[in-house]
């Protein structure tokens, strides 16, 4: 059975219809994060080995640096890779994962043209897709079409 791990943005609440999507794909663990005093070490210690771990937002922000130090692949909507409200700054550890990336054309809190440049500039791999017309937060349809689509 596959392990996920969803990681929900800074503002929302864990659980939801995202989140009972996802247990009938596998075995999910989506826990109320605290990004302002997460310990990341610990976090990941507690982790385990999933299959795959979904982010979004900011979430979408320390998916990314998980997948990197476990070799993970990650599925990110808009994932605040340049532009978090607070200061939190994780190491990567390298690019043994697949990184896709979902952006929102009309995303007014994360620049999704910053992003898209953001891993050209620096060279990094990674899948993206954009949905036309999608702002910040993600629709159910869309959550469940790029997991089909991806995952």
């Amino acid at each position: 059975m596959k392990k996920i791990v969803y990681l929900h943005g800074l503002e929302s609440e864990s659980g939801g219809t995202k989140v009972s999507f996802l247990a009938e794909k596998g075995m999910v663990y989506a826990p109320k994060m605290d990004y302002e005093t997460l310990d990341l070490d610990e976090f990941i210690y507690t982790l385990g080995m999933p299959d795959l771990i979904i982010g979004s937002s900011m979430g979408g922000y320390v998916a990314d640096i998980i997948g990197s130090r476990l070799g993970v692949d990650v599925l990110l909507f808009n994932p605040a890779l340049h532009n978090r409200s607070i200061p939190v700054n994780h190491e990567y550890y390298g690019e043994t994962y697949k990184r896709t990336i979902v952006l929102g054309t009309e995303d007014d809190v994360i620049d999704p043209e910053v992003t898209k440049n953001l891993w050209s500039v620096h060279g990094n791999k990674a899948i993206h897709d954009e949905v036309e017309g999608m702002g910040h937060r993600t629709p159910l349809d869309v959550f469940i079409n790029m997991y089909n689509k991806y995952a």
